[in-house]
């Protein structure tokens, strides 16, 4: 089936992106945090241990040992984080939703990771997301 294949394919690139993570900015310095499941996991942690007040947490980068983050700085990296993850799900899912509206093979092939969406199979999530893309790129 076309349209399976096309999901398995889409869904794997999905996941690459995602397990292959995000840098934040923290006072001035680029961080790398890759964001594999078990990387999500650690974070979902963290958000626990602010929730409890905690003021400073260790974590650490890819490629860099252990420290200390306050808890502002975690905050940032778990929103961050979050943001991207949830993007990239919701980006994936609308490409989900366009592939079993297409009619022809040929359309299904045609549609690949960074593909736009057509309005009709965005999301009010993706168009939330979509708009804040626009915004920030605009300002920069």
């Amino acid at each position: 089936n076309v349209k399976a294949k096309k999901h398995k394919e889409l869904g794997k690139i999905c996941e690459e992106r995602i397990f292959a993570g995000v840098d934040v900015d923290i006072n001035g310095l680029t961080k790398h945090f890759s964001l594999t499941e078990h990387d999500q996991l650690n974070l979902f942690g963290k958000q626990v241990q602010l929730a409890s007040g905690a003021e400073q947490l260790e974590y650490h980068a890819d490629g860099q040992a252990c420290c200390y983050y306050s808890a502002a700085e975690m905050q940032l990296i778990i929103e961050t984080a979050m943001a991207y993850v949830s993007y990239n799900t919701t980006y994936c899912n609308a490409l989900y939703m366009w592939i079993d509206g297409c009619k022809t093979i040929e359309e299904v092939k045609s549609i690949t990771w960074g593909s736009d969406v057509p309005v009709e199979y965005q999301s009010d999530v993706l168009q939330n997301y979509l708009a804040k893309i626009a915004a920030s790129t605009e300002t920069n």
